[in-house]
């Protein structure tokens, strides 16, 4: 488990845009030559369909609840072999589950976390937000913070400044707010990846 790089998605809470994001960056991983192993915290079925879309390989779950921590670590394991890189999605917020929350995964698994940030209504205070998240546990490797639904150049700088002066985590990148791209949502959440929620230049 030395020959690969692995992080975990994670988000302050549902909606944040981790999804996306998640698809973003297993597809320019992808474009770079690499082979992307995904997975997804939890049980959820519909995420790991268009994780599978996107990068041609089938999503394996880790459920902390249901599998234990053994189980997760010896299928997060065996799925990696031959991987360049591993991305795993994580579910609600954070922390949220407690025991079984990505953020327990992401210590059980020893890997960093990227938190995607929405960064709407909000300047300043999302650097406060995320030394919340870094100060919350101490252990967990928070590398790094992704901005979504940044309104402009200006919305960065402020939110840039604050993270620099305030936060040790790093900006690794934004998405701004007006950027066409959305995922259709029905009562379960999305829609799966066999359903074709994407168009084929969305996902490219």
């Amino acid at each position: 488990m030395t020959n690969f790089s692995a992080f975990m998605i994670g988000a302050p809470h549902s909606g944040s845009g981790k999804t996306l994001l998640t698809l973003g960056i297993m597809a320019a991983l992808g474009r770079r030559g690499l082979k992307v192993q995904p997975f997804k915290c939890g049980p959820d079925f519909i995420d790991p369909t268009l994780h599978e879309m996107v990068v041609g390989l089938p999503s394996r779950n880790l459920d902390l609840f249901m599998m234990g921590g053994s189980v997760c670590r010896e299928v997060f394991a065996k799925h990696c072999r031959g991987c360049d890189v591993a991305v795993v999605e994580g579910v609600m917020g954070l922390f949220d589950g407690s025991e079984a929350s990505t953020a327990a995964l992401a210590r059980l698994l020893n890997i960093p976390v990227v938190l995607i940030v929405d960064a709407r209504s909000a300047a300043e205070s999302i650097a406060a937000l995320i030394k919340g998240f870094e100060v919350f546990d101490p252990e967990l490797q928070l590398s790094g913070v992704i901005l979504n639904q940044v309104g402009s150049e200006r919305h960065v700088q402020l939110i840039s400044d604050s993270m620099a002066t305030n936060c040790r985590s790093r900006l690794l990148g934004t998405f701004p707010r007006e950027s066409g791209f959305c995922m259709p949502e029905r009562h379960l959440g999305l829609h799966m990846g066999d359903e074709h929620p994407l168009t084929e230049d969305q996902r490219a």
